[in-house]
């Protein structure tokens, strides 16, 4: 009994006054985990309209069926849109006969016409010049009056000025050719193609498919009056671009939910998201924070801001999404916070001295004690997390009650 007292007096250390204790602290892993509740949506949806005007053939869909990639979903009549299709393609043939006839304008029958009017004038006055000339010669012979050759001089100014004339009618009629004009054909060629090509076009989609594999939400056109969507019954009338029926993408899904104010800002891009729910034929379902809206919602009946956040679903393993059902309640868990190596000591064991936090720090029990200042970090159930400390044992003070 003597020697084990003398061992307890020296080897074990002196105990803390009081009723203070000394804590071990050693590295673990911490997470702070928030739980969501949100609604399965698809990645996105689409409104698929009436390319054309017409009327609508066969329509064998429902809200809420399933269609595949490619699906033939509703058939338009034609008729009208052929009508329009030929309009444009005589349009089209009658700017181009009008651009061609531009391309050979030098030898088109215009410029061949005032080419030849210009030749005939030339001749005549080729002809009055030799008739003038030997008048001259006559005249001064005394043979023919005067009067006969002022005449034929007049007759020879007068086809003066109609060969001056046909060159210039030439003149203008080759610069047609060149000017403005082509321009014009050229252009109005090109957008009677174009308008032609555009309505062909349309006319090849008189048969809609489906886009992407989804689901069929809604058929036909909401109302006017507002509400849901309108029927799309056989022989429907159908505008151009009048909405045929919306369609959910389910090659991949959406959970939206949202978030108060207060947690809001420890959410961040990319965060990878646990994703559960009851009615989920898949057990285990991942993403990853995808969206954090900067507006909040509006409610009125509520004092504190909602922000909506969107969780894209990764690809579970068998690939197959079908099994989530739009609609369905997803739980989900988001890790805001983790350190793999971090120190969590007990509240008591923070010592606040100015704007500094210290605590009374041993490295072994039979080590002497030392103060370290500390940097706070996430607070827990437990204590708290701390920075510029190793593993060790820290004092805790008795609580004052």
């Amino acid at each position: 009994m003597l020697v084990l007292s003398l061992i307890l007096v020296f080897i074990v250390p002196e105990a803390p006054h009081g009723t203070d204790s000394w804590v071990a602290v050693n590295s673990r892993n911490l997470e702070h985990e928030i739980g969501l509740v949100g609604k399965v949506e698809p990645v996105e949806t689409a409104i698929l309209t009436a390319p054309f005007e017409g009327f609508a053939l066969d329509n064998n869909l429902s809200p809420g069926m399933y269609v595949e990639e490619g699906q033939a979903l509703l058939t338009l009549d034609t008729r009208l849109q052929e009508v329009k299709v030929r309009d444009a393609l005589a349009s089209k043939l009658k700017a181009q006969q009008t651009a061609a006839a531009f391309r050979v304008w030098d030898t088109g029958s215009g410029v061949r016409q005032a080419r030849q009017a210009l030749r005939l004038a030339e001749v005549a006055m080729q002809r009055l010049d030799l008739e003038l000339a030997q008048v001259k010669t006559l005249y001064q012979s005394g043979i023919v009056s005067r009067n006969e050759r002022d005449t034929l001089k007049q007759q020879r100014d007068q086809q003066l000025l109609e060969v001056t004339s046909a060159k210039a009618q030439l003149k203008d009629m080759l610069a047609v050719g060149k000017g403005e004009g082509k321009v014009i054909a050229d252009m109005e060629y090109q957008n009677a193609s174009i308008a032609h090509e555009r309505l062909n076009t349309m006319l090849e989609q008189k048969t809609i498919h489906a886009p992407f594999p989804g689901v069929v939400l809604s058929i036909g056109a909401p109302q006017s009056s507002g509400g849901e969507p309108g029927s799309l019954h056989k022989g429907a009338s159908l505008a151009q671009g009048q909405q045929i029926l919306k369609l959910a993408n389910i090659s991949g899904l959406k959970v939206v939910t949202q978030v108060l104010e207060s947690d809001v800002n420890k959410f961040s891009l990319n965060q990878p998201v646990a994703i559960h729910g009851e009615g989920f034929s898949v057990p285990n379902l991942n993403g990853y924070v995808s969206a954090i809206s900067q507006l909040a919602v509006p409610d009125d009946s509520s004092s504190s801001a909602r922000f909506p956040i969107t969780i894209t679903v990764n690809d579970p393993e068998d690939g197959d999404l079908k099994k989530v059902r739009l609609g369905m309640s997803a739980h989900m868990t988001i890790v805001t916070y983790s350190n793999e190596n971090s120190l969590v000591i007990p509240h008591g064991a923070v010592e606040k001295e100015g704007d500094a936090y210290v605590i009374q720090y041993r490295e072994r029990l039979d080590a002497p004690v030392v103060r370290r200042e500390v940097t706070i970090g996430q607070s827990t159930v437990e204590g708290v997390e701390v920075f510029g400390l190793d593993p060790g044992f820290v004092r805790v003070k008795a609580d004052p009650r």
